[in-house]
């Protein structure tokens, strides 16, 4: 999966910019500095943010460039950071017959379930997304309840007949986010 995380910002009902937190700040300033009318939101959580627009180009960058967070417990060179799991005797018992350690075969576990869109975790996920997006844009609009129920019950068709009138970058966004909920 994409380590970026990307972010989208709308002025009202069309799309401004999909790129990094950094670049979205960027842009928005450029255009407004007061951010009226401009919402945006994390592409992977769907879940709407507010920026700080005040300062130089260089204090955006220090404000949203992604730096890794540094702890010092672990690797924090390598990005590993340490913490306690629980689990059963079975599992310990399976972990010690792999041909790694338990650290290693673990994150080699999380990052297959990560990277499968396909995973019932993930399609949830995408789906809660999607949910959180459709409320702060389309909650007031036209068959919104129909298209939820719709993308809850995993019915791509009927979904995409819902969303077919709404404004042409909205229903774009809404067709490319919910690419991995079905």
């Amino acid at each position: 999966m994409n380590s970026e995380t990307l972010y989208t910002a709308f002025h009202g009902n069309t799309r401004i910019i999909t790129d990094t937190l950094f670049k979205v700040a960027l842009t928005i300033k450029e255009i407004d500095n007061h951010q009226s009318n401009i919402l945006i939101f994390n592409d992977q959580t769907g879940q709407q943010i507010d920026l700080d627009l005040s300062g130089s180009e260089q204090d955006l960058k220090q404000r949203y460039a992604e730096i890794a967070e540094v702890k010092k417990v672990g690797r924090p060179k390598l990005g590993v950071i340490s913490r306690e799991i629980t689990l059963q005797q079975k599992h310990w018992n399976w972990l010690d017959q792999q041909n790694a350690s338990a650290s290693a075969v673990i994150r080699k576990l999380i990052d297959q379930e990560l990277n499968n869109p396909a995973s019932e975790s993930n399609i949830m996920l995408a789906k809660q997304a999607v949910d959180r997006f459709m409320s702060a844009m389309i909650g007031n609009m036209p068959n919104y309840e129909e298209a939820t129920r719709a993308l809850y019950q995993g019915n791509k068709t009927v979904f995409l007949e819902l969303i077919q009138d709404y404004p042409a970058d909205l229903k774009a966004y809404l067709e490319q986010q919910s690419a991995h909920a079905f």
